[in-house]
């Protein structure tokens, strides 16, 4: 484990921002938490309490799109590394460029423009990318192929402005890229790694006041839960939360992660795994909700679908990673922590 450090860290009440601020302090470090808010701290000052209040700070930055939007809190303490986790997954936006380009973009140049000017103590900078950066879509299944941090989504900017499933696409990709040529042209004093993950799954421990309000992969599990979706696979490889979190903390601490690119997956997974998953270990619930059945055992399409090599991970960072069924299991279990605490008023 590393020196303590003290660390930015944007997003910090989000769903994966949560579990960054915990692994973070978990390993000894500082955190400055960026919220939109003040009144998101109360919560996750409550969920850490057990750990030295001076450890957890809090900062407001209503919109990460705006010029200049970290300059103040990166000048009010000595950093040692920024995480950079805010940005938006949204698949139904309204609008692209404002919903999804200016925040992912913006967002993340305007960071480093902001470390480089303001925070010269900060060494490493880790950004949350996406597989969304990493995928190429017109390759569909592509079981033949096994995607490495060396794949780019060939999609361009145009094409990302045809509706909102191609501009999230597209935003992930012009953003980690904006991030790289930031380096390439600005050569900034810090290092930079970034994060690629498919979709993430777990448990959502962040503040949820309304099971209706859950942030959108973990809605699309609990509309299986409660049998209120057939399943569909918008990619076929998946993360744990928690590992994701742990990735970011890791690249942090370490010097081998400066300046690479990492895909975090755990492997292969199909929605089909959660109804078979549900109908095994809820079966009343799933009887009760009538819930889907799908074609159970039936995981993947006749002729298979690509993987994720996830090697470079374990080898830089030494990254393990959680079986899907303790991810299902822990998650599922949240669900119905959440709803007993909403429904009881806590």
């Amino acid at each position: 484990m590393s020196s303590p450090l003290t660390v930015l860290l944007t997003g910090a009440n989000g769903y994966l921002g949560y579990q960054i601020t915990k692994a973070l302090l978990e390993r000894g470090h500082t955190v400055v938490g960026t919220i939109r808010s003040a009144t998101k701290a109360r919560y996750l000052r409550e969920r850490f309490s057990q750990f030295d209040s001076s450890k957890l700070n809090f900062a407001v930055v209503e919109d990460i799109a705006k010029p200049g939007a970290f300059d103040d809190v990166l000048k009010s303490h000595n950093f040692e590394a920024v995480i950079h986790s805010s940005s938006p997954f949204v698949v139904d936006a309204k609008d692209v460029e404002p919903d999804l380009y200016r925040p992912a973009i913006r967002g993340t140049v305007g960071i480093l423009e902001s470390v480089k000017a303001h925070a010269p103590t900060v060494k490493r900078v880790v950004v949350t990318s996406s597989f969304a950066s990493i995928n190429d879509l017109t390759k569909g299944n592509w079981p033949e192929h096994t995607y490495t941090e060396e794949d780019w989504s060939p999609i361009t900017r145009e094409e990302g402005l045809q509706n909102p499933r191609a501009g999230y696409t597209a935003s992930k990709k012009l953003a980690e890229q904006a991030a790289w040529e930031f380096m390439k042209t600005q050569n900034p004093a810090f290092t930079l790694a970034t994060i690629c993950p498919p979709m993430i799954y777990g448990p959502p421990e962040q503040e949820i006041k309304s099971l209706s309000a859950l942030n959108t992969s973990a809605a699309e599990v609990y509309a299986y839960f409660c049998g209120a979706r057939e399943p569909t696979n918008r990619v076929w490889l998946w993360a744990d939360v928690r590992d994701v979190a742990l990735a970011h903390v890791l690249a942090a601490e370490s010097s081998a992660t400066a300046n690479q690119r990492y895909l975090i997956t755990g492997g292969n997974y199909s929605a089909q795994h959660f109804l078979d998953y549900i109908w095994e270990h809820y079966p009343e619930r799933a009887l009760s909700k009538s819930i889907s059945r799908g074609v159970p055992g039936q995981l993947y399409p006749e002729g298979g679908v690509y993987k994720g090599d996830n090697s470079k991970s374990k080898r830089d960072m030494g990254l393990t990673y959680r079986d899907f069924d303790v991810t299902l299991k822990d998650m599922l279990a949240r669900f119905v922590e959440v709803k007993s605490d909403i429904d009881s008023g806590l």
